[in-house]
């Protein structure tokens, strides 16, 4: 028996029914309903995937049945039985949606044959399905986690920009998710059927750069034994995505230029040229302004690339986006390690929210991987969330009285006092909850979080992590 695969029987005829589930009963789990009302019952209550149903049920028909359980359940198979084998009964039972029907009297190895058939459509339908979500989990937008205002404005300016062929530049710092962006945009383009090839243009030798980018012809360099493929001509009708552009070597910088003027690729030892059609889209880390100023980036190849700027923040910059990710990240790493699910602590978020992350988002997923592969319990608590990444500029600690008779742990150079009592009051007042704080100062909990963190305030007697 496949327990995945379920089938109704629908017969207003008990012996026809009988007959029916005698022949799938070995191979399928099957349920039976005499009428429209008890199979739309049973459908209701247990999933289905394939309906086999009598034209006729009594004072209603088969058709009524398969029209209303696709309108509910458009993946469903279904066939029709029926006496009359003409023209327009196989029409209008493929047109209320039957997989398929057959005639009176049928044989068991025709019946088979069709349920077999069906029950195979609707396997491939199902990895179908699946496969689409596995996509939209790791390249859609879906994947890019976020409720913060920047985010949301960013996501909503790379869906506009995702079906045309603009070129974009992605700024920010290691681990905010740049290359998720770019694969993000080419998976919602009119190129999701192409191929998306990433490159580290700070990985790959200046010496070979070049080759790889553009391909050689065999013989053109002491190690080209054979004629190459470029990750260009790899590219095309789909997206390149330059990581770390603003490490390309200024070399290649000028053929790169010359590649996004005219689309055309030349191997290296080649003598003739042939267009590709590619999408770029490049990211770094570092300000190519500031490396056009130092003489260090071309200034022409930086317009051909700044032409849509996304700049994303560090996690620091959007902390009301901590619990979200967090709760995402707990999802898939427990799908990951085959665990039910991984919850995680108050005491622990607040742990995550108190921290700097120099690693950005990346650096999070890696606490919340570390710490699940660590605890003996499906539950991250404080202990369990463990920092590698250092700090090296946080000043040291000094403590210092605040008023009333709490005790604040103060880093860091004078603070206004004015601006620090109210922050502090308001934190007193709400039992140091930073969402309930922010709306009583009438502030952004981000804007909130700064402020904490630009002072360095804590409680008396909590720790303060040494990262």
């Amino acid at each position: 028996m496949n327990p995945l695969m379920r089938i109704l029987v629908v017969d207003d005829d008990p012996a026809g029914r009988q007959t029916l589930t005698a022949l799938l009963k070995a191979q399928y789990q099957v349920v039976q309903a005499a009428t429209v009302a008890q199979a739309l019952d049973t459908l209701a209550q247990q999933p289905v995937d394939l309906i086999i149903c009598d034209l006729r049920l009594g004072d209603d028909s088969g058709l009524s049945l398969i029209k209303s359980a696709h309108q509910t359940y458009p993946n469903i198979e279904s066939i029709l039985i029926t006496a009359f084998g003409t023209i327009e009964t196989a029409v209008e039972a493929i047109q209320a949606g039957a997989s398929d029907y057959v005639t009176k009297p049928f044989s068991p190895a025709q019946m088979t044959q069709k349920v077999q058939r069906a029950l195979e459509h609707r396997r491939m339908q199902q990895e179908i399905t699946e496969l689409r979500q596995h996509v939209a989990m790791n390249y859609g937008f879906d994947n890019v986690v976020g409720i913060s205002k920047v985010m949301d404005q960013l996501k909503e300016t790379a869906k506009r920009i995702a079906p045309t062929d603009i070129t974009v530049l992605i700024t920010g710092p290691s681990g905010t998710g740049k290359e998720l962006f770019a694969r993000a945009i080419h998976h919602h383009s009119n190129r999701r059927n192409g191929r998306f090839v990433a490159i580290d243009c700070s990985a790959i030798p200046e010496a070979l750069l070049e080759s790889e980018l553009f391909g050689h012809v065999k013989g053109s360099f002491t190690t080209a034994m054979q004629t190459k493929k470029g990750l260009c001509e790899e590219a095309d009708n789909g997206t390149i995505f330059l990581d770390e552009v603003g490490n390309m070597p200024a070399a290649i910088q000028m053929k790169l230029l010359r590649f996004l003027q005219d689309s055309e690729i030349r191997p290296v030892g080649g003598t003739t040229a042939r267009k590709v059609n590619v999408r770029i889209i490049a990211a770094t880390n570092v300000s190519l302004s500031s490396l056009v100023s130092e003489g260090k980036f071309r200034e022409d190849l930086y317009y051909r690339l700044d032409v849509i700027p996304l700049q994303l923040p560090s996690l620091t910059d959007r902390l009301e986006d901590i619990e979200i990710l967090t709760d995402y990240f707990l999802r898939r790493i427990a799908f990951e390690l085959g665990r039910p699910s991984i919850t995680i602590t108050r005491q622990a978020v607040d742990k995550l929210l108190s921290h700097r992350w120099p690693g950005n988002v990346r650096e999070l997923e890696n606490t919340l991987k570390r710490g699940a592969a660590l605890c003996t319990s499906n539950q991250l608590d404080v202990a369990d969330i463990i920092f590698v990444a250092s700090d090296r500029s946080m000043p040291p600690v000094s403590t210092a009285p605040v008023e009333g008779n709490r005790q604040l742990v103060l880093k860091g150079g004078l603070l206004d006092s004015t601006q620090r009592a109210a922050i502090v009051k308001a934190l007193e007042d709400n039992r140091w909850n930073f969402t309930r704080t922010a709306q009583a100062l009438g502030i952004g909990r981000t804007t909130l979080w700064r402020k904490v963190k630009k002072y360095d305030l804590v409680p008396a007697g909590t720790t303060i992590e040494q990262d």
